[in-house]
């Protein structure tokens, strides 16, 4: 259900996205210069904004709680003359600072969930206009102090995607009134699931097609099907349920080893069990092959309580080198088509998206993923006869308090050719980035899981790796 905003909520984000437009096209802020006008609390900003605003400092300085009653026209338009009046980069800063907190309160109060989750793309209506997008910043369990130079650390309980620094890139975000499922939990249980060491995807031979934009030929290759279609679809439904019966909170699946059939006969069982199964199911993503190629795509269906909530496209296309050429995934012709990136906000976990294989491996997607949407928490399914881009890719985004979930299938095996037989000596990866954990001890921070060449289980049989991420906040938690 789309999320209904006040009307007055969504002319004060408004201005705190054109505040920031501001403050980002100048490119000049600095940290330490920013202290040195935040903490002079005897300065212009400061006797401006208590005498003009009282509705948003009291007389000591602090940040007041505003109510919606403040939010008056007469307020709004006051904001914005002051905001275009002062002409100052920092002065700009601190009222967003401001801002930020005064308004917490407010906008939780007049936020009522009409059902469970419930969808937006911003909280401001300029987007269009500033190119940027205010969302709300549920608070992460892990997350920790950064070091940075930028002034995105300035806001609080709200942070900006810069649209002009995304280029064709769109955000969908789902809230979920997280006391539904988390309150009181002590720690989230996280899983994996290979599924299975059986050929289970069938790839066509490379054909060849004029690339769109050059008019060249060039190599391409498609999923043909998935095999043994029937007993993946047991052993998925199955180890769902085993899930849920070790109370596991979020599963992720591998890549490619779905089908809409598939789909469709899981949704089926899975009907009246949703206090059963984990919370947030990451269903093997559907290759769909179309007609004459021109409409392919690969996608992760997302579950939350059941229920489909959204589907994850992947971007990227996957290739490989054969014969003095590169053969590349057909997918996403229409590459002027928007990208569009789903996220899950749930207070205590943050931000949870899906980027999938290839799209998490190539660095200007991911890198603009992780900078501009602050996920706390990325889910990966994968179908890859490589592991060593992966395991070197494990903590790179934890100064961005960014967990990761990995899950290869040994299935994809298989494609693999003898050099690449090592790789499967890993077959997925759980970062565990948290506030309590013993520096000097081994797997602190995360746990690799061995693939087929090591794995000394008899059977695929309810293949399925968890481990946990503490969320209480302990006496001896981590501090810098």
């Amino acid at each position: 259900m789309k999320m209904h905003i006040h009307g007055q909520l969504r002319k004060y984000f408004d201005l705190m996205a054109s505040i920031v437009r501001r403050v980002l096209d100048k490119h000049e802020f600095s940290e330490k210069d920013f202290r040195s006008v935040f903490e002079n609390q005897n300065g212009e900003p400061y006797s401006v904004l208590k005498r003009r605003f009282p509705q948003l400092m009291n007389d000591n300085c602090t940040y007041k709680e505003i109510e919606i009653t403040d939010l008056t026209d007469a307020f709004l338009i006051g904001v914005q003359s002051l905001a275009s009046g002062w002409n100052n980069l920092y002065y700009d800063v601190i009222l967003l600072y401001y801002m930020d907190r005064a308004i917490e309160r407010c906008y939780k109060r007049n936020r009522t969930f009409k059902s469970e989750v419930e969808e937006y793309t911003a909280l401001n209506f300029n987007s269009k206009e500033t190119g940027i997008l205010i969302i709300e910043k549920v608070k992460c369990k892990w997350e920790h102090t950064q070091i940075r130079n930028s002034f995105e650390a300035v806001l609080k309980n709200f942070y900006y995607v810069d649209c002009y620094a995304l280029k064709n890139t769109i955000t969908v975000n789902y809230v979920f009134d997280s006391s539904l499922a988390f309150e009181d939990k002590s720690s989230l249980k996280l899983a994996i699931s290979p599924v299975t060491k059986e050929k289970t995807v069938e790839f066509s031979a490379p054909y060849e097609r004029k690339n769109e934009k050059t008019n060249a030929g060039q190599k391409l290759f498609r999923v043909e099907r998935v095999v043994n279609e029937d007993h993946i679809t047991e052993k998925v439904l199955n180890n769902i349920l085993k899930a849920g019966e070790d109370q596991v909170d979020v599963l992720v699946f591998p890549e490619m080893l779905g089908t809409q059939c598939m789909l469709d006969k899981i949704k089926k069982s899975l009907d009246g069990k949703e206090q059963e199964i984990p919370l947030l199911i990451v269903f093997p993503s559907i290759w769909e092959k179309t007609d004459n190629d021109e409409m392919n795509q690969n996608q992760s269906s997302v579950f939350l309580q059941g229920e489909e909530l959204f589907k994850q496209k992947k971007y990227a296309d996957f290739k490989y080198f054969s014969n003095g050429a590169f053969v590349y995934e057909d997918i996403n012709r229409k590459r002027n088509e928007e990208k569009v990136i789903h996220i899950l906000h749930i207070e205590d976990l943050g931000r949870i998206c899906v980027i999938i294989c290839y799209d998490y491996l190539e660095e200007e997607n991911r890198e603009g993923i992780v900078k501009n949407f602050h996920p706390t928490l990325i889910c990966s399914p994968s179908f890859s006869t490589g592991s060593f881009d992966f395991r070197i890719l494990a903590q790179h985004n934890f100064s961005r308090n960014c967990n990761w979930i990995w899950c290869n299938t040994c299935s994809a095996l298989h494609t693999a050719d003898e050099k690449k037989k090592k790789n499967f000596d890993i077959i997925g990866l759980i970062t565990k980035l948290s506030k309590n954990c013993d520096l000097s001890a081994e797997g602190t921070f995360q746990e690799v899981y061995d693939g087929i060449t090591k794995c000394q289980k008899n059977s695929c049989d309810n293949c399925i790796y968890c481990t946990e991420i503490p969320l209480n906040i302990l006496e001896n938690e981590v501090t810098k």
